[in-house]
């Protein structure tokens, strides 16, 4: 058999935006798993794939009982969504819950055998893998905000199926993302304001200099015809345009989205460099359709990054076009919050 043709073959989920923290899962594992692997990369079975496996059985229930005891633990938290959460969980702790079910409900028993195939587990599961700190001495498990927001979406998991549905629902939903009926005026300003803050928390300077105060209040406006989308989407580009990265006082003449992302990709580890970079796509393919309405001769280009952020082209509604757009953009500027906060924020 044709090993790549039988890869390609196997059942996976996608989501229809790249920016969440993985846009797709299947029964596999292997870095850039967008790509075909290398044919010395090594692979592995996910949860997904494990599941058709008898021998894998003990194994899935620690899975599913290391879920059930990190969500425990952290819901005694009480998290704020404008400050980061930083502290860990034992790991120890966790492998005594372990031991506990291995005598009675069919876990496997916590040796190091064990608690190093959960931590890899663990570690390739949708917005999971941020938690795991260390290598093979792993002792602790990291808990932020993001952490705490993916417990409450798996929380009440009791078995291996029901662990799928959830990340199944979460990455391939039944409807393209549809605005929030909560989404208000200020969630953009407020985005770029929590990631302002963050970033200067973690490297020490600001992300956007120079502000200008006219586009922030913009931003607030409402959308009810195309030029509203237009002077809305002006201000967006103009504040995505003052990106600087560190050790810089001035944004660049063209490009700082992409001189911020090259940055934060050479700082980070490999899997969250992925959620980086789908994030800054979904912020360049805004600016190319801010480009592309206020220039004809770039017209050709806005029919792709308006298909980038699943938009038809042209619209046919400006209001719900710019919802969309804001829903993206905010979603685009959270994720970076988050991973800047997981891998730059003060312990």
């Amino acid at each position: 058999m044709d090993a790549l043709r039988v890869l390609r073959s196997l059942p996976q989920v996608k989501h229809p935006s790249p920016t969440p923290p993985f846009s797709r899962y299947g029964l596999t594992w292997y870095q850039n798993s967008g790509q075909l692997p290398r044919h010395d990369e090594p692979m592995a079975l996910t949860v997904a794939g494990l599941r058709h496996l008898p021998a894998a059985e003990s194994l899935l229930c620690t899975f599913v009982t290391a879920i059930t005891h990190i969500d425990r633990e952290i819901r005694r938290l009480t998290p704020s969504p404008y400050t980061s959460i930083d502290t860990t969980l034992s790991v120890a702790n966790l492998a005594d819950r372990v031991l506990t079910v291995s005598i009675g409900e069919g876990a496997a028993p916590p040796v190091d055998a064990t608690m190093h195939k959960l931590r890899q587990l663990l570690q390739h599961e949708p917005a999971l893998g941020h938690m795991i700190q260390g290598g093979e001495d792993w002792k602790s498990i990291m808990v932020n905000w993001a952490t705490v927001r993916t417990m409450r979406e798996l929380r009440g998991v009791t078995s291996v199926d029901e662990y799928l549905d959830r990340v199944i629902e979460r990455i391939s939903p039944d409807a393209p993302p549809t605005v929030p009926i909560s989404f208000s005026a200020m969630e953009i300003p407020y985005a770029i304001g929590y990631l302002n803050a963050v970033w200067k928390d973690g490297l020490g300077s600001h992300l956007f200099v120079d502000l200008d105060p006219a586009s922030i209040a913009r931003l607030t406006q409402d959308c009810g015809d195309e030029g509203d989308f237009n002077s809305l989407m002006s201000a967006l580009a103009d504040v995505l345009s003052r990106a600087v990265r560190p050790g810089e006082s001035k944004p660049p003449k063209g490009g700082a989205l992409e001189e911020v992302q090259r940055f934060l990709e050479g700082q980070v580890e490999p899997q969250v460099a992925d959620r980086i970079r789908d994030a800054f796509a979904t912020l360049v393919a805004i600016r190319h359709i801010r480009v592309a309405n206020q220039h004809s001769d770039a017209r050709h280009r806005a029919v792709k990054a308006f298909k980038e952020i699943g938009l038809a082209f042209p619209p046919a509604d400006w209001p719900a076009t710019w919802g969309h757009v804001a829903f993206m953009a905010k979603g685009a500027l959270d994720v970076l919050r988050e991973e800047v906060s997981a891998s730059f924020g003060s312990n």
